[in-house]
């Protein structure tokens, strides 16, 4: 007869399956989490200087009721550095004041990049003169950025109680062509502080461009 422990080690690749069927426990989805809880509390930290050369991610809900930004930059040490900028909520959301207030936030920190999906988004990136789009295969790639930093070790997080909400709710939806993307697990949950999560460690984590040389 399997123990438990065994079952868990031959079904690592799917833990929600393991636990609806030998936890009895609901789920938000069955497809694959993004990345577990565990890795990504293992990034937590104290996060004591001031961003540099910080850049942005936004990102709206559908239904125009919730929109996350959030800010990213290297560390000295090599690690991202990930905060929540700010979360609006409405019924629905002034785009007006929450754009304005994106473009303020931008400058007071001197962010250089900002990024948004295109879906969504473009309402409030049109009050953000140097917001860029980030979709499709870019978007995939971000995704899975995102997630090997976290299993990495390599993300620095702080005060992010929505981003570690709505992990629990975002899922990896396979591509035919092997690739996959963070989605919400279910339409009822937006992850809105995740899917700007994704944008904003992407722009950071590029890398540096060379010092020009003289001479």
């Amino acid at each position: 007869m399997q123990t438990l422990e065994e079952f868990f080690r031959s079904m690592a690749n799917s833990p929600s399956t393991f636990e609806t069927e030998h936890l009895c426990r609901w789920v938000a989805s069955m497809q694959p989490r993004l990345v577990s809880d565990n890795a990504w509390l293992a990034c937590r930290t104290t996060i004591a200087t001031d961003p540099i050369r910080p850049s942005i991610g936004f990102n709206m809900d559908p239904t125009g009721r919730r929109a996350s930004a959030v800010m990213a930059w290297q560390m000295t040490d090599g690690r991202i550095a990930c905060v929540e900028l700010t979360e609006a909520v409405g019924d629905p959301i002034d785009v007006k004041a929450l754009g304005t207030d994106l473009l303020a936030l931008t400058r007071k920190h001197g962010a250089k990049k900002v990024a948004f999906a295109s879906w969504t988004d473009k309402d409030i990136a049109r009050y953000i003169p140097i917001a860029e789009a980030l979709d499709g295969k870019e978007y995939a790639n971000a995704s899975e950025n995102f997630a090997r930093l976290i299993m990495q070790g390599r993300i620095a997080w702080d005060g992010a109680d929505h981003i570690t909400d709505d992990l629990s709710w975002t899922a990896r939806k396979p591509h035919d062509s092997g690739a996959w993307m963070a989605v919400p697990a279910t339409p009822e949950r937006s992850v809105t502080a995740v899917l700007a999560a994704i944008r904003a460690v992407w722009l950071a984590s590029a890398p540096k461009p060379p010092a020009p040389r003289i001479g």
